[in-house]
């Protein structure tokens, strides 16, 4: 349901509701989208700098531990939107909607994990030349 599907006749917590849940949904896919964003732009510097003297170890619990921090910041942003969706007597099925996207969202974020294990590999080869 979006705002281009609403008629005249629609009252004014439907739209507020409409454009709230918008706005949740906007808020999650962008926060997700600049956090894959983010974890390309390490990935990138752990490449071009691979000959640093961080221990490979710490490094990959700091990007687990980012992952964690960026899924649970997801998982805020929807509870704070869900507390306003609340006000205004969100169905059901909308509410839903917000857990499967938040869902979604942090799949996203998760899978950018699995994207550095062949790179700090190929650190480890690199480093141990």
């Amino acid at each position: 349901m979006d705002m281009t599907s609403m008629d005249e006749t629609s009252k004014p917590s439907d739209v507020k509701k409409v454009a709230t849940l918008d706005n949740a949904l906007h808020a999650i896919a962008s926060f997700a989208a600049r956090s894959v964003e983010l974890f390309k732009k390490i990935a990138e510097l752990n490449l071009l700098k691979s000959t640093l003297e961080v221990d490979i170890k710490t490094q990959a619990d700091t990007i687990k531990f980012l992952n964690e921090v960026l899924c649970c910041e997801l998982d805020n942003i929807r509870e704070q939107f869900e507390a306003k969706l609340a006000q205004v007597e969100i169905s059901k099925a909308e509410l839903d909607q917000l857990y499967l996207e938040t869902s979604n969202a942090v799949s996203y974020v998760q899978e950018t994990l699995h994207y550095f294990v062949p790179i700090l590999k190929w650190i480890v080869v690199k480093t141990h030349k």
